[in-house]
């Protein structure tokens, strides 16, 4: 690899990297900003609204990412995706009402999940799969560095420049972002596919919609046990079906139902769905811990966090190259599982008597397995599929990993209840059936990953076509 091509390939990462970065920022940065937006806004009413509307637009646009980049192609979806983050970014930060930020939010989440997605896809793009490990791995372990940063970064702004400044950091983060991948990201001249499936974009959609209220909802709106949560599951259940149904027999759908059938894929998804919902209990859990048992501050509580996170970049890291060595997919993937086991298994006893270095450790244990998961998933789920399904592939492997985030926080939510004092074993129980059950899943993964930049290269020029820009 010669200087211009390395320098080129750095470009690429490094603005993957702030690109996911700012995304992942923003799922977090307002909760601790929450409070003071909407006093300034007189919208305490409805304070979760541009929660929600974020998530069910990121959530919707991560889904559908995979088939419209296949239809334009993934760099011009991934510059699109940018441009619509930071545009609303700057709608957010000049909103006067609450209603007028909820749906600046919506917006955001809208060019997030493309951004979010539109990453994965393109290290697809670039590089063969076991290449992918080490740039997955780096890549992937912004989301721990956002989990921390994003409370943090929110809090200083809005406490001295004021709340709106935690959206105009977007702007020259995405400036930046946007000269990278447009100066050194190859595009493709072809498409693989002739239109977008409008039918199930709107069907997916419409899945999606009643499946996440009633997930982010709960808790706030309605309990567990009422009528709107399952009414709202059930809608889920019935448009999902109706969705599977068409999606099933057509050429190139949006949402390829029958890669379920494909074991493989279906571990990444479970993978990706387990992994997050662990993360999100550890992030909700030990932050409120940290207050009501430790008696630190909001502040303070917020850096007992690190460790867990730290460990989270360590373990993405480790993982990835690991996995770029040795291609071992099962074996990485079920020590994950069995290393956030052990991490669940130990946070579930903390109590009041707990030091802060045992918690420390523990969290961090928690964390590198949680890492080491974490470029697996999407791996896993691209070298499962077909070529021409590769982004779409990406794109569910994502959905399934913000559903088990938003799943993650509700019932995580729910075991705390009024406090966290006496809660850790209900927490950490559930976190460490869901590890068991994911570790048997993992079964379903392919012991080896074999390298195979030609044959890589060859279904690369088959997706994309004769005119396919070569990788930098």
């Amino acid at each position: 690899m010669d200087q211009r091509t390395k320098r080129a390939s750095a470009g690429v990462i490094v603005g993957l990297m702030l690109s996911l970065f700012i995304a992942a920022l923003d799922a977090t940065v307002v909760s601790t900003a929450m409070p003071k937006i909407a006093s300034a806004l007189s919208g305490f009413g409805r304070y979760t609204w541009p929660f929600t509307s974020y998530l069910l637009t990121c959530t919707i646009a991560t889904l559908l990412c995979g088939g419209i980049a296949a239809r334009i192609g993934h760099k011009k979806m991934f510059v699109i995706g940018i441009l619509v983050f930071a545009g609303a970014s700057l709608g957010c930060a000049l909103a006067n009402s609450i209603e007028a930020l909820a749906a600046m939010r919506a917006v955001q989440g809208i060019g997030g999940g493309f951004v979010e997605s539109g990453v994965f896809i393109t290290i697809a793009e670039l590089f063969e799969p076991r290449e992918r490990g080490k740039y997955m791995g780096a890549i992937s372990s912004m989301y721990g560095l956002a989990s921390v940063a994003g409370p943090l970064v929110g809090g200083l702004i809005t406490d001295t420049v004021g709340w709106h400044w935690i959206f105009l950091v977007n702007l020259p983060i995405s400036v930046a972002a946007l000269v990278l991948v447009t100066r050194f990201l190859p595009g493709t001249s072809a498409r693989s596919e002739s239109r977008l499936d409008v039918r199930g974009s709107i069907l997916a959609s419409a899945t999606v919609v009643p499946l996440v209220l009633a997930f982010s909802l709960t808790g706030d709106l309605f309990t567990w046990w009422s009528a709107p949560f399952f009414g709202l599951l059930v809608a889920a259940a019935v448009l999902g079906t109706l969705l599977v149904a068409i999606e099933k027999n057509r050429e190139k759908p949006i949402v390829p139902v029958r890669l379920f059938a494909r074991k493989q894929v279906s571990a990444s998804f479970v993978l990706s769905f387990g992994a997050q919902f662990l993360l999100l209990a550890g992030i909700m859990f030990i932050p409120r811990f940290a207050q009501e048992v430790l008696g630190l501050s909001s502040a303070e509580s917020a850096y007992a966090t690190i460790p867990m996170t730290l460990a989270l970049i360590i373990g993405s890291n480790t993982s990835g190259r690991l996995f770029g060595k040795t291609g071992r997919m099962r074996a990485l993937s079920r020590t994950a599982f069995m290393v956030m086991g052990l991490g669940s298994l130990a946070l579930g006893f903390v109590n009041a008597e707990t030091s802060v270095v045992q918690i420390a450790v523990s969290s961090a244990v928690f964390g590198f397995g949680i890492g080491m998961s974490m470029p697996l998933g999407n791996i896993a789920a691209q070298t499962g599929a077909e070529p021409h399904n590769i982004g779409k592939a990406t794109s569910m492997a994502l959905f399934f990993r913000g559903f088990g985030g938003t799943i993650g926080t509700a019932a995580c939510g729910a075991a705390v209840g009024a406090s966290s004092i006496g809660s850790a074993p209900s927490v950490f129980g559930i976190c460490i059936a869901l590890a068991a059950i994911c570790l048997l899943v993992m079964a379903w993964m392919p012991k080896m990953i074999e390298r195979g930049r030609a044959s890589w290269q060859e279904e690369r020029t088959t997706r994309n076509g004769e005119d396919s820009v070569a990788q930098p």
